[in-house]
């Protein structure tokens, strides 16, 4: 999960090459990125790949996954002159078909086997068409990684007519210094190997070394200091040391990046370290490990600055942070890693009782507050990224517990920059569609525990506990004081109620006017469940069911409006058009909002 962190974004992004307006795009999607393939790699498969063949090498690596976004590493999202590898081709296809289906709201959003837009850029001017697969192997701990190139030359394959245009060169005719080929663009020159290299550096660890079909091309490294070859900018710390295969890339942290928050268990699939398990699957159960650690460390930024790269594959504004800058707030960096057990499981020869690798991170800006009452610190949430392989495991949820019991235990050690100054506030820049349905369920739940109702992920957690005394002083009653038959239930919920929801949980004001809304759609949901036929006459029944969908859907629309005044008054089709903005974002809500729900249902059916 990812925020759009445009806290820190110095610049604009490129235009992505996304043919359905407001559609987030998905790994594999692109013609970029399906040429792409991150590997988690464990150490000892990179120590002795020089003695395998590619092929078995590839069988003895956990699945790879592909970047989501790619516009800011090559221009049209395409590495120009080169396809992907025929079957992530095929793969592509059918990742687009679905996705177009979704942008068409289900319905067939075009013939089966076409291509994103972005292939169109694929063309060049050579006649033999070329294909590329790029294989990033990046070391456990994710601050080194190695670039592995495998090509191929073949005569141009017979595409479905909208993808790819035939190789005939088009006259191109300028109208007033205008280019106009029919519509179809202009054949380019392929891109050569150091020019891949170098534009897939910004995107991923120092790279330690370069092959390409199996030759290593030191030749090929990014002229910069942070890619140089056994460089190292700042001595590592005791916390950050490394075991070295002897390919010069990194292993598994031995030691914890900062301070020890919490530790954890999951069931991973056994010896990949996939955290999606089927029943049938072969298990183990696997420790990880959530620390904070402090952005002003010379050797934590030194770590930071090495890894942090790899968001600009997953979070589409994503820039460089500088974790050291003092300037607007202090920083901190939540680090999620797993622990592979004594000697790490790729490591058996150590007699290191750690063998860390990393999951994710988020970045935290501490911002001082002056003018609130009482003053106080805002923590803001500017980057969240979990690793594609650790998706749907539980662990964004995890990590977002554990930042709101930082923010609730802080104190004057904790915060350097602010000393004695208490945290009022968490929230986050910009937040991702991904992140606002974690958000909003983090929310929600913790939300229902101050209700003093059960929620199966909070279980073991407390999360109230140490912000007891602002949950003591809450009254709660008025969600009890009406039906939801009755109209007055659906009433804002007053400016107060709202202030001392939010101060109890550390949330924005609208994240709880959003969580009461979640609160009574689920109690909407539940009256519904209860009706029979013996309550009330049927005809009578359907028409209190259909006025309470009525102020369920009043309520969010007024909450909608207040909310997105200048976007109605910007609206250019007058009342008629307002209403259906409005009734759209409302369908957009509520869906969010069901689908929410539809998870928790699920969680308490498996607890």
């Amino acid at each position: 999960h990812s925020t759009k962190p445009a806290v820190e974004s110095g610049g604009s992004a490129a235009t992505m090459a996304n043919s359905t307006d407001g559609k987030e795009p998905v790994a594999g999607l692109s013609a970029a990125s399906s040429c792409i393939r991150a590997i988690l790699s464990p150490a000892s498969s990179s120590s002795s790949t020089s003695s395998r063949e590619e092929g078995e090498e590839r069988e003895l690596l956990p699945s790879p996954f592909h970047p989501v976004y790619t516009h800011q590493i090559f221009e049209n999202e395409c590495i120009s002159g080169w396809w992907p590898s025929s079957e992530a081709e095929q793969r592509s296809r059918r990742i687009y078909k679905f996705w177009k289906e979704e942008c068409d709201n289900g319905t067939d959003g075009g013939g089966a086997g076409e291509l994103h837009p972005s292939y169109r850029h694929c063309r060049c001017e050579e006649p033999e068409e070329a294909r590329i697969e790029v294989d990033v192997l990046l070391s456990p701990s994710c601050d080194r990684c190695q670039v592995k190139v495998r090509t191929e030359k073949c005569a141009p394959a017979k595409r479905n007519d909208g993808d790819e245009p035939s190789k005939k060169k088009v006259k191109i005719v300028s109208f007033g210094g205008e280019n106009f080929n029919g519509g179809r663009q202009p054949e380019q020159k392929r891109m050569d190997f150091k020019d891949v290299v170098r534009q897939i550096s910004s995107a991923v660890p120092p790279i330690v070394s370069v092959s390409v079909n199996g030759n290593r091309r030191d030749d090929l490294l990014p002229a910069t200091e942070n890619n140089k070859a056994g460089n190292t900018e700042e001595p590592p710390s005791k916390n950050t040391q490394r075991e070295e295969d002897s390919t010069g890339a990194a292993g598994y942290l031995t030691q914890p990046v900062g301070r020890v928050l919490k530790t954890y268990h999951r069931k991973t699939k056994d010896g990949t370290g996939s955290a999606r398990v089927k029943d049938d699957e072969s298990v183990e159960e696997s420790k990880f490990v959530v620390t904070l650690a402090e952005g002003s460390d010379p050797s934590v930024a030194c770590y930071h600055n090495s890894v942090q790269p790899l968001a600009r594959w997953y979070i589409e504004t994503a820039d460089d942070v500088d974790v050291t800058d003092d300037g607007r707030g202090s920083w901190k960096i939540m680090y999620l890693f797993r622990d592979h057990g004594e000697g790490g499981v790729a490591s058996p020869t150590s007699s290191r009782s750690s063998a860390l690798s990393l999951v994710g991170y988020i970045t935290l800006l501490h911002v001082h507050s002056p003018f609130r009452k009482p003053p106080g610190v805002i923590l803001r949430v500017c980057q969240a990224l979990i690793l594609p392989p650790y998706h749907r495991a539980g662990h964004g949820s995890m990590m977002l517990y554990t930042l709101h019991e930082y923010a609730e235990s802080s104190h004057a050690t904790t915060i350097t920059t602010f000393p004695g100054i208490e945290i009022l506030e968490v929230n986050v820049e910009d937040p991702a569609p991904a992140f606002v349905a974690l958000r909003d369920y983090v929310d929600y739940q913790r939300f229902l525990s101050i209700c003093g109702r059960s929620s199966p992920d909070t279980s073991g957690l407390n999360v109230t506990s140490k912000n007891s005394d602002c949950v003591k002083k809450l009254n709660l009653d008025y969600l009890m004081e009406y039906n939801v038959t009755n109209k007055e239930y659906f009433f804002p919920v007053s400016e107060e109620r709202l202030t001392s929801v939010a101060g109890a949980l550390k949330i924005t004001k609208r994240q709880a006017q959003i969580v009461h809304e979640i609160y009574k759609l689920a109690q909407v949901q539940q009256w519904k469940r209860q009706q029979t036929e013996d309550d009330m006459h049927s005809i009578k029944k359907d028409e209190v069911a259909s006025q309470v969908q009525t102020n369920y859907r009043l309520m969010v629309k007024r909450s909608l409006r207040s909310l997105r005044m200048e976007e109605l008054g910007a609206c250019k089709g007058g009342k008629e058009g307002q209403k259906a903005l409005l009734r759209r974002w409302f369908e957009q809500m509520s869906s969010h909002y069901c689908r929410l729900l539809e998870g928790l249902e699920k969680r308490r059916n498996v607890s």
